[in-house]
């Protein structure tokens, strides 16, 4: 399993190699540019240069062929504002004040100095360098009288800020088609399963990733109510982009994000050394996050929802610059983010209500079944050992009715633990996975079953096809704990799109006689509330008759669509 750092290094690594393969073309295109004006100047001027312009040249020539060979020194990455800012000077000087020479000349350095902005910076710095380069030809422009005509022959000042808009909109439109695509995986997520969620964050995490730049991008998100903390990573733990689960951490190293100081930017983050535990000033990020992901700069943004934080945005060490303008620009996806987070949460309540329920039935079932046989086996012994004294031949008496007493306990115990494995079905045949339910139950209980089914096969989808089999198991389990049948007949019978399924016994049936529809047992709270339950969400009925000490017949109806 890669490791964090080897995350961070490798992805480091890939981004310098790319800073550095452009900066190496700008290198050798400002070279380009600084020699050909010094050929233009010499060889095609009219009136030669001038001791300054020939100086300039000079130190442009120089400057141009030192960046050419040093542009991929560590030290310069820290300086490309300023290196923008010289070659605007450089340009604007010997393209619009002091050489005679080619039109093509200027227009290559405007298109050269948009090209830099794009490349190693963005759309405010290619939106200024317009804005400069249009307020210099202006003012050349008004003095034409006094100085040397302008080289760049352009009728209108509009066309710079046209050009320098339209390249700013190309390095732009990116941006703007990530967000889109970022609120689209969100909105599209509504309804899907917990699983392909988490797998829609890390898709968005991935873009928010690859767009900032950045090593790793992280959402972490909380449960106020059950007090747990969801973490979704990009690259995932494994190192591998192939979605995997959310990681739940109750740590307390993620305990501090429900601070206020969620929305920060911070361009260098000190490393945490050894066993420091105080959080940096400004911002709520543990020190064991920052040695756990080698934070050295991060950008933060709190996911909010009626008016309470319920998560946060992390992206960390980002290759370019951290500037304040990312904040902004991390803040206008966050709400697709927040969606997400939510959709998660609300799925994992749902599963905790039924997992709730499920809980609440087994140990209702438990103390229905096996505690009152554990409970009556107590007695029994109690009962024995006062005997044992008074009347040895009463005790034996009682000792063997004991050990029937142990035999069905442990017929129960064998029953509880069947009815809760998980039904294995194939939904392509209900019919066959009843059967196998059928069989199981025969050579469990010892009670004979004849098994009855239409001709034609009984398919139904997955979820529709496990309820089913759990109201077959139920009342089978049933019968075998308390209806003390000898023998069950069960069949199935498929109509137009509706299963009947009928289940009678020779037993001792319920407390109860009469016949009842799922209306009114449930009216009269009377009948296996669990059976109840399941044919209630399946939209079906069913019709119970019971014969107090004859048994009790099942009929039960559900919709297969």
């Amino acid at each position: 399993m890669a490791s964090v750092g080897g995350v961070k290094t490798e992805f480091l690594e890939t981004e310098s190699s790319k800073r550095q393969s452009r900066a190496a073309r700008l290198a050798l295109s400002r070279a380009f540019l600084a020699v050909a004006y010094a050929v233009a100047e010499m060889f095609f001027s009219t009136t030669g240069p001038t001791l300054l312009t020939g100086a300039v040249i000079g130190v442009f020539v120089a400057y141009s062929i030192l960046l050419l060979f040093y542009h991929s020194h560590r030290s310069l990455q820290n300086f490309s504002l300023l290196i923008l800012l010289l070659d605007l000077l450089f340009l604007l000087w010997l393209g619009f004040w002091r050489t005679n020479v080619y039109v093509a000349l200027a227009a290559m350095s405007y298109v050269f100095l948009v090209l830099e902005s794009i490349t190693l910076h963005g759309a405010r710095e290619v939106v200024l360098i317009a804005t400069a380069v249009t307020l210099v030809f202006y003012a050349g422009r008004a003095q034409e009288a006094r100085a040397q005509p302008l080289v760049l022959t352009v009728n209108s000042t509009v066309f710079l800020l046209v050009v320098g808009g339209l390249l700013a909109f190309l390095s732009t439109d990116q941006r703007y088609g990530v967000e889109r695509r970022i609120h689209n995986i969100a909105d599209l997520s509504v309804g899907a399963s917990a699983e392909a969620t988490v797998a829609a964050m890390q898709e968005a995490l991935k873009h928010l990733a690859e767009w900032f730049r950045c090593s790793h991008a992280l959402l972490v998100f909380w449960d106020q109510r059950w007090d747990y903390f969801s973490l979704c990573r990009y690259p995932p733990s494994g190192g591998t982009s192939r979605p995997a689960p959310a990681e739940l951490e109750e740590s307390r190293e993620w305990s501090i994000c429900r601070g206020t100081r969620l929305d920060f930017v911070a361009e260098q983050i000190p490393s945490a050394e050894g066993n420091q535990i105080t959080p940096p000033s400004g911002f709520d990020l543990h020190p064991r996050l920052i040695r756990k992901f080698h934070i050295t700069n991060a950008i933060g943004c709190g996911l909010y929802y009626e008016g309470k934080a319920v998560g946060r945005l992390l992206l960390v060490n980002r290759v370019s610059p951290v500037r304040p303008y990312l904040l902004r620009r991390l803040k206008r996806v966050s709400p697709a983010f927040t969606r997400l987070a939510l959709l998660v949460l609300v799925i994992k309540s749902v599963e905790h209500a039924a997992y709730e329920r499920e809980r609440h039935r087994l140990a209702q079932d438990f103390h229905d079944g096996p505690l009152q046989s554990i409970i009556s086996f107590q007695m029994r012994t109690h009962l024995i050992r006062k005997l044992l004294d008074k009347d040895p031949a009463a005790a034996a008496q009682e000792l063997e009715q004991l050990q029937e007493l142990a035999r069905k306990q442990v017929t129960e115990m064998r029953s509880f633990v069947s009815s809760m494995r998980p039904v294995e079905i194939d939904t392509s045949s209900v019919t066959a996975a009843a059967r196998r339910l059928v069989d199981d139950f025969q050579k469990e209980s010892g009670v004979s079953v004849t098994f009855m089914s239409g001709g034609e096969p009984v398919s139904a989808p997955g979820k529709i096809g496990v309820d089913i089999l759990q109201i077959i198991r139920e009342a089978l389990t049933n019968i075998q704990k308390h209806d003390q049948a000898t023998h069950v007949l069960f069949s199935l019978e498929k109509g137009n799109n509706t299963l009947t399924i009928s289940v009678n016994d020779n037993g001792k049936g319920f407390r109860f006689g009469g016949k009842y529809t799922l209306e009114e047992l449930e009216l009269l709270r009377l009948g296996p509330n669990s059976i109840k339950q399941r044919l209630r969400a399946l939209g079906g009925d069913v019709l119970l008759e019971s014969q107090p000490g004859h048994g009790a017949s099942l009929r039960l109806k559900i919709p297969l669509y």
